[in-house]
């Protein structure tokens, strides 16, 4: 849950200064954005956290789009490590993710999620952990298209931001949390890939269904590669090699990057980084 500023401790942002910073990082009218966004660190945002999203909107006009990442506020997740009593609890009464209504996962993800998911004319993509919600012109293709399996593959909302020339905009957010990296760790040809299975509630003809859903784990990582964070090191890779753009965004550090450059440069890093066996073990 997002804190509440203080306005007597923190200088105001307005909504011009705001669109100011966003133009001066290299947003403009018409692109795809994928964003990430801490609200706090950007100051006291005059008009509360929604002027966020309005702001960026109004910037890349109605021929942009802007999408983020909602997951599932509530989702059952990795429910065979609760004790037996909340697992059968669980089986007996948890409501199945239906994308039209499950709120985005606010505590995850920034409360814009939520706000975005709401918005008028928003899309949501069907996956119950990997959904993605966007409003815009691109909004209803980008999001048309997911696996239950594997859902960050090139038919995926990040597959088609990169597909469509977007970026990645990042306000505040720690590198760490650049979910476009998943589909690199798809697409990334590392032999033995660590594979995540869970169990979710869904809607099938009306009904909840359970089904066991398989991917690469975006929890635990893929693979060794030497390091704990390895989203960290990747972006701070790509921005030490001088890729992307960057400014200040209220008070905030901002990053501007291109979808699919960060997509290849994640992509190699991985390939070349990888420290487990070049052949699985027999």
């Amino acid at each position: 849950m997002m804190d509440e500023m203080d306005p007597i401790d923190s200088p105001v942002l307005t909504r011009s200064k705001l669109a100011a910073d966003l133009r001066t990082l290299g947003i403009s009218v018409g692109q795809t954005l994928m964003l990430h966004v801490s609200v706090k660190s950007l100051g006291w945002v005059l008009g509360g956290p929604r002027l966020v999203l309005e702001t960026l909107l109004d910037v890349v006009g109605p021929q942009g789009t802007l999408m983020m990442l909602a997951s599932w506020e509530g989702n059952p997740y990795r429910m065979e490590h609760w004790p037996e009593a909340q697992r059968n609890a669980c089986y007996a009464d948890c409501p199945p993710f239906d994308p039209a209504t499950a709120p985005a996962d606010h505590r995850e993800m920034s409360i814009l999620a939520e706000y975005l998911r709401t918005w008028p004319g928003a899309y949501r993509s069907q996956h119950p952990l990997a959904s993605f919600v966007a409003v815009g012109a691109q909004a209803h293709w980008l999001t048309a298209a997911q696996s239950l399996h594997y859902p960050h593959g090139p038919e995926s909302p990040l597959g088609r931001l990169c597909a469509a020339g977007g970026k990645v905009v990042v306000l505040g957010a720690p590198l760490s949390n650049l979910t476009l990296l998943h589909h690199a760790e798809q697409l990334a040809n590392i032999p033995a890939k660590q594979v995540d299975r869970y169990q979710m509630p869904i809607l099938q003809a009306g009904q909840r269904v359970w089904v066991t859903i398989e991917e690469y784990d975006t929890t635990d990582g893929i693979a060794d590669f030497g390091s704990d964070d390895y989203f960290l090191a990747i972006s701070q890779a790509y921005v030490a090699a001088g890729r992307g753009r960057t400014a200040q965004v209220g008070n905030a550090p901002a990053f501007l990057f291109e979808a699919d450059d960060l997509k290849q440069f994640g992509i190699h890093w991985l390939e070349s980084h990888f420290k487990g066996p070049l052949q699985p073990p027999p």
